[in-house]
């Protein structure tokens, strides 16, 4: 029997892979066994959810190795110089504004600027992170399930570096996914490169190869497994799903994801700009908002005057002792924000992926780029969030609206309403560039990636 080990320590992995044709498919196989290994919190979750004959689960917390293995984490920043990287540099002298502070920013981005130019400075990190690293830290399931195989499904993720690191020096291969399309350029340089790695779309690919020096050759491009049943449509007509909101039906509905109180403290003025624009006809009267929270860090809504024109949730499964950053997704999770999705007329957010979510259903989209009433410095402000590479990535396509100010925001909104087929060749664009296929295989092709690698592998 065959064992491939395959890592949940994100939230966002059951939603992504288990609630998909990835573990399905994996799990039909006859002679695979998968163990799937996760934080021990989360054992018995995993279990009841996705536990099977051929299915096991393995609890495992390493936060503590984590923490004493920071200093290579830290150093992976200084290997890469992308925009969000420079803002979260400049974010962190706003908070340290003093000549200690501004020493540090300086000498920190001059050595950015040239070990990111220098591949054997990227070389020399690499080798000297996996000589100084810890190699033992699964070493308790590698002896007792002896694996084929592991699949990484967060490679940028430090208890995966841990795992993929201990599989090359024990020369099991290692199959690795991005989990986020913001993760190449977010999470500092690629610290160990497995031998195949899966993305969601070609512009993932090209990130890897140019900023982490990734053989394109060995990159999968896959698409997005949590979409493969949205081109069916919804899962509730309109009148239900609507009942289940509590919307009114004879109203048109607007999705809005605003910042979340970890990104910003300006949310509700956002939303009370909105209303006001209802209460004095800058908006029409037949709309209404749903507001969707971050499920990790929902907004601070104390301070916003809402009504019934405004519905207000915050997604996801939390299990007793979970934090808002451990909580999971089953399903009917990922069903909720497809019919959300699907049933508005136009998708707002601040600072989210929920563009990505907008574009399977082709519908106009608002990035917002302001905060509230206030005028804040650019290292505060949101609009930081809206130039991450990508966001920026994004807005290049030409389908997504960037919002700068009161005024622009309810004239695009007007504009989308009043014709929704605006921006329409800017938006197919975003389906290619960043979702790659939406034909409902992209769980069946990351599966089929695997054992054939398997296959293959047997073969040789």
């Amino acid at each position: 029997m065959k064992t491939i080990f395959i890592t949940a320590y994100n939230p966002f992995i059951a939603r992504n892979i288990f609630n998909t044709a990835v573990l399905k498919r994996l799990r039909e196989q006859v002679g695979l066994r998968l163990i799937l290994l996760v934080g021990t919190d989360k054992k018995e979750f995993m279990e009841r959810h996705y536990g099977g004959k051929n299915v096991l689960v393995e609890g495992r917390d390493l936060d503590s190795l984590i923490n004493r293995n920071k200093f290579w984490y830290r150093l992976a920043f200084l290997l890469q110089n992308t925009r969000y990287v420079k803002d979260q540099r400049a974010e962190r002298l706003s908070k340290n504004n003093n000549p200690r502070g501004y020493l540090n920013y300086w000498l920190v981005n001059l050595s950015a600027f040239v070990l990111s130019n220098l591949p054997l400075a990227v070389k020399l990190y690499r080798m000297l992170d996996y000589h100084f690293s810890p190699k033992d830290a699964f070493s308790e399931f590698f002896e007792k399930y002896s694996p084929s195989l592991i699949f990484s499904t967060d490679i940028f993720g430090e208890t995966d570096i841990l795992l993929i690191r201990e599989a090359e020096y024990l020369r099991v291969p290692v199959i690795g996914m991005v989990r986020s399309w913001d993760n190449p350029t977010t999470k500092g340089i690629l610290r160990v490169i497995p031998k195949k790695i899966i993305v969601h779309s070609p512009i993932m690919k090209r990130e890897l190869a140019k900023l982490h020096g990734c053989d394109e050759k060995n990159i999968f491009v896959a698409g997005y497994p949590q979409f493969d049943d949205w081109f069916k449509g919804p899962t509730l007509s309109r009148e239900d799903f609507f009942k289940k909101i509590g919307a009114d039906p004879a109203k048109r509905l607007v999705l809005f994801a605003p910042a979340g109180s970890v990104l910003s403290d300006t949310d509700w003025q956002l939303c009370q700009i909105l209303k006001e624009a209802l209460d004095d006809g800058s908006l029409p009267n037949d709309i209404q908002f749903l507001v969707r929270n971050h499920p990790h860090h929902p907004a601070d809504l104390s301070r916003f005057q809402g009504d019934s024109r405004f519905i207000t949730e915050t997604p996801g499964i939390r299990d007793k002792g979970w934090s808002d950053k451990t909580i999971e997704f089953r399903p009917d999770e990922n069903d909720h924000l497809r019919n959300s999705v699907y049933y508005s007329d136009m998708v707002m957010y601040v600072a989210t992926t929920l563009g990505l979510d907008a574009a399977v259903f082709n519908k106009p989209q608002i990035m917002v780029s302001f905060d509230g009433w206030e005028k804040k410095p650019y290292v505060r402000s949101v609009r930081r969030y809206n130039r991450e590479d990508c966001l920026a990535n994004l807005v290049r396509c030409g389908g997504t609206r960037v919002v700068r100010s009161k005024e622009d925001w309810l004239k695009s909104i007007n504009d989308y309403l009043e014709d929704p087929a605006l921006d329409q060749e800017g938006r197919s664009r975003t389906v290619r560039n960043h979702l790659y296929k939406l034909d409902g295989k992209a769980g069946e092709r990351i599966a089929d990636f695997i054992l054939g690698f398997l296959h293959e592998r047997d073969k040789n």
